[in-house]
């Protein structure tokens, strides 16, 4: 078994030269470059590259060029995170809202760039959000500092070290964040590549009761409905989701959907009314929804590889 850390990983010429199992761990490609390593490696091996078995921890659907080699996609980041959610028995309250949206912002991807700039380009100013940079170079919108304290602070972006994600929201961003508002607009890692990923934004998202719409990303909407979530395409214009550019996944996130985020009473209507979705969707998470289908994807495999995914769920 080989086990690489996706945002770590440079392909530097090795050959595979039997079978192997590859586990990816973390998001995984390489945005300067513009490539997948996996995929190098993959093209360069020396025996029959569809005899390798690549696994991922945080991808759940893969749409690009990897799509023709075997893949797993098994969340077990997601799992992990998930029952931290659940450990920490955050109490909900979705009583009190006073913002249209919300955003969250450490790592400068570009589709978060872009999110800070389509936020003033239309005059929207009724939000409640986290930007953990030093200084914010892309606009006036103003820098936070929501530490416990020993977190490093660099010049865009926060390492928190020992800090678990569900303590995070739990004492930071639940009540000064997530649950003032109707809307969150979640910036997931993805950007470039067609390729589905969702991490504790989304779970901070649905554990405070909000509508989501995914500023880049590829397919998130899709792939929730797909296993039981309510993404609110009845109320959210999710059309965004698989355009071919990049760009435009970003920016008409905000676009189709600009008169929901320049309306607070409707916004807080629609909360309102559909509270039993939210807590659909609370519930799920609750039942470690993530966990769950680890569980079901294990039993699908046998031999090396089904061990290899048991080892990943127990960590």
């Amino acid at each position: 078994m080989i086990e690489l850390i996706g945002s770590n990983y440079r392909y530097s010429g090795q050959r595979l030269s039997e079978p192997e199992i590859i586990v990816v761990r973390d998001h995984h490609f390489d945005e300067e470059s513009q490539c997948f390593h996996i995929g190098h490696l993959l093209t360069h091996s020396e025996c029959d590259p569809l005899l390798h078995t690549v696994i991922f921890d945080h991808v759940l659907q893969h749409d690009d060029i990897l799509a023709q080699y075997n893949l797993v996609c098994f969340p077990s980041f997601m799992s992990r995170e998930n029952t931290e959610f659940v450990q920490q028995q955050i109490r909900p309250d979705w009583q009190s809202r006073s913002c249209t949206f919300n955003f969250m912002i450490n790592k400068p991807r570009p589709h978060r760039i872009r999110l800070l700039e389509l936020v003033q380009q239309h005059g929207l100013t009724n939000y409640s959000h986290s930007l953990a940079w030093r200084t914010n170079t892309v606009n006036d919108i103003a820098v936070t500092d929501y530490r416990f304290g020993p977190e490093v602070v660099m010049d865009r972006g926060v390492k928190n070290g020992s800090f678990r994600n569900a303590r995070t929201y739990q004492d930071l961003l639940q009540k000064t964040v997530f649950e003032p508002s109707c809307i969150s607009l979640i910036t997931e890692p993805v950007y470039y590549e067609r390729e589905t990923i969702v991490t504790e934004k989304t779970l901070m998202a649905m554990w405070a009761g909000t509508l989501p719409i995914w500023v880049g990303g590829w397919r998130i909407a899709d792939w929730l409905a797909s296993h039981g979530f309510d993404v609110f395409a009845d109320v959210i214009d999710h059309s965004y989701q698989d355009l071919d550019d990049p760009e435009q996944r970003a920016s008409q996130a905000i676009e189709r959907n600009l008169d929901l985020l320049q309306d607070f009473d409707r916004a807080r209507d629609l909360v309102r009314t559909h509270q039993a979705r939210l807590a659909h969707n609370l519930q799920l998470l609750q039942n470690n929804f993530f966990t769950t289908l680890c569980r079901q994807t294990l039993q699908q495999h046998t031999g090396q590889i089904q061990q290899v995914l048991h080892n990943l769920l127990g960590r």
